[in-house]
């Protein structure tokens, strides 16, 4: 089942020219994939400068990582907000993200841990052709209930 643009901003906190994804095509239990242009979007809220780096990639990944517990009831368990606490091992192989070239671009999360305090999130972002541009970790932490954020 597709999931477009309107139905991803309905399930995550991300709206407007901040919500960076443009569909969700796929997802199981662990696993989702999404697709979106919206680094070539002037507005796209994480230019700087007029560019996009490529660290808004794992920001990209991580709204996938988002919808992924949204949609499978992930942080159901608690409804606490929550939040990214840590990006680790990023690589990344292009200066920039906003290239036409790249064309529609693929981004793959997988939730490799998920416990009552937060979720690790794997991601890969690719190119239309398949050529891997960022790559990835996303520690995602609750906010306990009944605490001032």
């Amino acid at each position: 089942m597709l999931i477009d643009r309107a139905g991803i901003m309905s399930r995550i906190p991300h709206q407007g020219a901040s919500c960076l994804l443009d569909s969700c095509f796929a997802w199981t239990a662990t696993t989702l994939s999404a697709r979106t242009r919206a680094h070539l979007r002037e507005d796209n809220p994480l230019r700087f400068e007029g560019r996009l780096g490529p660290l808004a990639g794992a920001e990209m990944a991580m709204q996938a990582a988002a919808l992924h517990g949204a949609l499978t009831g992930a942080g159901e368990r608690l409804k606490a907000p929550a939040y990214l606490a840590a990006l680790r091992d990023l690589e990344w192989v292009c200066e920039r993200l906003d290239v036409p070239e790249y064309g529609t671009l693929h981004l793959d999360v997988v939730r490799e841990q998920s416990d009552t305090a937060g979720m690790i999130y794997g991601f890969k972002v690719t190119s239309a052709n398949g050529q891997s541009l960022v790559s990835g970790r996303g520690i995602v932490m609750f906010r306990p209930l009944g605490r001032p954020s």
